[in-house]
C-alpha cells in the first residue's frame, strides 16, 4: 500500500479558473485519509509551486484532475513527476473521455469518480485505465479536505473576481462553496453529463447543513455558492435544507445553480427565508428551436421568462447565461435572444460562445461536420471566443461580432476600465500599440460597434 500521495489542481497562469476551491480533490483527499493514507493537495491556481512540492514530499503517487482547458498544463504536470520517478494518475472528464490520448502522458487513468479507484490505486492496483463504482451514498464521503486547501485564497475570491457568477458576495466577505449533488438528470448536448452513465444522488439536509456550519466555525465564511447544476431539483430536500438553515440560526448570504423548469414560487420563497440572494440559470437562446437542440426539448423560452419573473417578485437576484454560436443557429435566432434579454427584467447577463468539449454530444456533432482540427490547443478551449466552431450556418466573426455587441450594451466599460484592462494583459498591450482605435473600441463598446447592422433596433444600452 502507498504511503504518500500527492493530488495536484494544475493551471499555472490561469487566474480565469481559481474561482471555487478544488472540491473534487479534496473529496479524493478526505476518502484517502479515511482509509489512513497520506495525503497533500498542490494547487498551482493557488500560485503553488509543483516541482519544488513534489521534490520536498517525495510522494508514491502523483494524482492529477483537469478539465479540458487545463489538460495542457496536466500533461505538464505530469511530465515533472514522471522524471522524478513517481506514479502518475489523471482523471476527470477530459481523461474518461480521451483515454488513450491522456495515457501518453501518465501511467494510469481514472475513468469516472475518483475516489474509490484512488483507493484501488494506492493499494497496489496497477492497471493502466481503472474504472471504480461510483460511491451510492454520498454521506459515506467525508467532506472535503479543507485543510489541505490554500482555503485564504479561495475565501477571498469575491476580492478577485467581478462580474461573474459570485458578484451577489460583498467586496472582502468570505466564500466558502460546497457541493451537494452529484450528478444531473438531463443531457443537454454541451454538458459532460450527457454521456455519463452515473445517477443524481444527493447528500442529505443535515450532511449539507454540518458541511455549512463547519465552514462558518472554522474559516468565518459570510457568503456561500452551492455548486452544483440544480440546486432546486429535488424540492421536498431543498425545503429541509432551507428548514435545518433556519432552525440553526445559519445566518448566510448564498446563490446557486437551478434549471428554470425546477423553479415555483413557494420554493423561492422558501430559499429566500433562508439566505438565498442569487439564483443562476442557463437560458442559452431566446430561440425555442435552437433551446430544444441544446436542451433536448425540457424547457420552454417561456419558463425561463417566468423563472426571472419568479426570482424578481420575491427579491432574489437572477443570473442567466446565453450561448452563441450554436448548431444550425442563424442570425435570427441571434436575435431572438437580443429580443430576450431586452425584454426580461434580468439581473445579471453573461454571453458565452458555444464551445465543444470532448465527452459531450456537441463535440460528436462537431466531428461528423468536419468541424474539429486534428491537431487542438485546449487551452484556447473557452467561452469568450470562437475557438473550434459549433455552428455551421455563421462565420465566427459574426458570432464574435454578436457576442461583443451584446457584452458591451450590456455591461458598458469605462475609458479607464479598458485602460486598466489592456495594461494587465500583454497580448492586449501589443494589439493596443498596433491598433489602438480598434482595441479600445472593442473594449468600451462605442463607436462603430453600436453601428452594427445586425444589432439594428436593440435601442439604449441598459444598466445593469
Amino acid at each position: 500500500m502507498a504511503k504518500k500521495v500527492v493530488l495536484v489542481n494544475p493551471g499555472k497562469n490561469k487566474p480565469w479558473a481559481s474561482i471555487l476551491p478544488p472540491m473534487n480533490l479534496g473529496y479524493i483527499a478526505s476518502y484517502l485519509e479515511k482509509h489512513g493514507v497520506e495525503v497533500y493537495i498542490v494547487d498551482e491556481l493557488a500560485d503553488q509551486d509543483v516541482r519544488k512540492a513534489f521534490e520536498h514530499l517525495q510522494p508514491e503517487i502523483v494524482g492529477i484532475t483537469a478539465t479540458t482547458a487545463l489538460a495542457p498544463d496536466a500533461y505538464r504536470v505530469a511530465k515533472i513527476a514522471r522524471k522524478l520517478g513517481f506514479t502518475t494518475v489523471m482523471g476527470g472528464v477530459h481523461a474518461s473521455f480521451l483515454t488513450q490520448e491522456v495515457l501518453k502522458h501518465v501511467d494510469i487513468v481514472v475513468k469516472g469518480e475518483g475516489e474509490q479507484a484512488m483507493l484501488n490505486i494506492v493499494r497496489g492496483s496497477r492497471s493502466r485505465i481503472i474504472k471504480a463504482p461510483y460511491i451510492k451514498n454520498l454521506d459515506e464521503i467525508p467532506p472535503p479536505s479543507w485543510h489541505l486547501m490554500d482555503m485564504e485564497f479561495y475565501l477571498s475570491a469575491s476580492e478577485r473576481f467581478k462580474g461573474v457568477h459570485i458578484d451577489y458576495v460583498p467586496a472582502k466577505s468570505k466564500l466558502g462553496s460546497i457541493m451537494t449533488i452529484r450528478g444531473c438528470p438531463y443531457s443537454c448536448i454541451f454538458c459532460c453529463n450527457s454521456w455519463r452513465d452515473i445517477p443524481v444522488r444527493f447528500h442529505s439536509p443535515k450532511r449539507v447543513v454540518d458541511d455549512i456550519e463547519f465552514l462558518i466555525e472554522r474559516y468565518r465564511i459570510q457568503a456561500l455558492y452551492f455548486a452544483e447544476d440544480d440546486f432546486f431539483m429535488n424540492k421536498r430536500r431543498l425545503k429541509n435544507i432551507c428548514r435545518l438553515m433556519q432552525e440553526n440560526n445559519i445566518n448566510l448570504i448564498w446563490g446557486c445553480q437551478a434549471r428554470s423548469n425546477s423553479i415555483d414560487l413557494e420554493s423561492l420563497k422558501m430559499a429566500k427565508e433562508a439566505g438565498c440572494c442569487q439564483v443562476q440559470f442557463g437560458f442559452e437562446s431566446g430561440s425555442q428551436r435552437i433551446l430544444d437542440i441544446l436542451k433536448n426539448k425540457t424547457t420552454k423560452v417561456e419558463k425561463n421568462a417566468q423563472a426571472a419573473k419568479l426570482c424578481k417578485q420575491v427579491g432574489i437576484r437572477s443570473f442567466a447565461t446565453f450561448m452563441l454560436g450554436n448548431p444550425t443557429e442563424t442570425v435570427e435566432d441571434l436575435k431572438a435572444t437580443i429580443d430576450f434579454i431586452k425584454n426580461n427584467d434580468i439581473d445579471r447577463v453573461g454571453v458565452l460562445i458555444t464551445t465543444p468539449f470532448p465527452g459531450t454530444k456537441l463535440w460528436q456533432w462537431c466531428q461528423e461536420h468536419d468541424l474539429v482540427p486534428e491537431k487542438i490547443d485546449y487551452s484556447k478551449l473557452i467561452t469568450h471566443n470562437v475557438s473550434i466552431p459549433a455552428n455551421d450556418t455563421m462565420p465566427p466573426k459574426v458570432i464574435n461580432k454578436f457576442a461583443r455587441e451584446i457584452r458591451s450594451y450590456l455591461h458598458p466599460v469605462t475609458f479607464g476600465e479598458a485602460l486598466r484592462e489592456i495594461c494587465s494583459r500583454p497580448f492586449l498591450f501589443y494589439k493596443a500599440i498596433k491598433h489602438p482605435i480598434e482595441t479600445f473600441t472593442v473594449l468600451i463598446g462605442i463607436g462603430k460597434p453600436l453601428k452594427n447592422k445586425l444589432l439594428i433596433g436593440i435601442g439604449g444600452r441598459k444598466k445593469r
